[in-house]
């Protein structure tokens, strides 16, 4: 429910009726002895005991997933090499490299991160076992959209005339085309103030104040400005996965599964406590 942002989307998540839940939660209260959410006319909100409760129990059901993952894992000891591009890489990727490890103590992982352009090439030798990138791959599947957004400060006084200083990643990086074939389909001057190796040295120079960048919404982190109307819209990017052609890895498509599953977990977690009203 937390999660859904209401009732009415819980209930429609799990196939029953708001009524049903609601008798459910008053339930869990009365055997609590203690009020987990405050209702009023407009708005349902966690109290400082729901919000402790609904920490444990979403640890709970992150250590029943990482059981049942734990039991059903292949019995061959094994290593698994992945390649991450790196401005696609999930927050807190190592938490989650630690939980899928703690399933499945048979796969060693080796992790390697970098930019999609150079992750291709050793996937095709045989160097890594799967890859996660962009959709600039060939035959990848797509896991998960999410938009491209502006970031950085513009100046007070910023005219459309005035050129714009942008900190991109080396080419082929293809936020770096979309951010030049954007602003000259609009006829905005701009210039390659920093080209930066990686997406931690991109970030660093736009803190520092040292021109604007194109990155994923979920890289912005709290740290990042984002740009919201002064520029145009940028269009959505993607994550894929890429297997070694012709081979089939044990636990490859059990790491894709995992990642997706704490992805969308984590987006549910980040949406606001305060509830819709049934």
């Amino acid at each position: 429910m937390v999660e859904e942002g209401g009732f009415s989307a819980a209930a429609k998540r799990i196939h029953r009726t708001q009524s049903a839940i609601s008798l459910q939660v008053a339930k869990l209260e009365d055997r609590l002895g203690a009020k987990l959410l405050d209702r009023n006319t407009r708005s349902v909100a966690l109290t400082a005991a729901g919000e402790t409760f609904i920490s444990y129990a979403r640890r709970i059901l992150e250590l029943a997933d990482e059981a049942a993952l734990a039991v059903t894992a292949p019995d061959e000891a094994t290593l698994l090499r992945v390649g991450f591009a790196d401005y696609l890489a999930p927050q807190h990727l190592h938490t989650l490299l630690a939980r899928f490890r703690r399933a499945h103590p048979n796969c060693d992982l080796s992790l390697i991160l970098g930019m999609g352009a150079d992750l291709f090439p050793k996937l095709k030798n045989g160097e890594l076992d799967l890859v996660f990138a962009g959709p600039e791959g060939n035959k990848g599947d797509i896991l998960w959209d999410e938009p491209l957004v502006w970031t950085g400060t513009l100046p007070a006084d910023y005219q459309p005339s005035q050129a714009l200083d942008l900190v991109l990643m080396p080419s082929p990086c293809c936020y770096r085309k979309i951010a030049f074939d954007t602003l000259t389909k609009i006829g905005t001057p701009w210039k390659l103030a920093i080209e930066a190796n990686s997406v931690h040295a991109v970030q660093s120079a736009v803190r520092a104040g040292l021109g604007i960048s194109v990155l994923p919404r979920s890289v912005l982190g709290d740290k990042l400005p984002r740009i919201n109307d002064t520029l145009p819209k940028l269009p959505q990017t993607s994550l894929a996965s890429y297997v070694a052609r012709g081979t089939t890895h044990p636990y490859a498509q059990r790491f894709i599964d995992f990642l997706v599953s704490c992805v969308n977990e984590s987006s549910m977690e980040s949406r606001r406590v305060k509830l819709k009203a049934i």
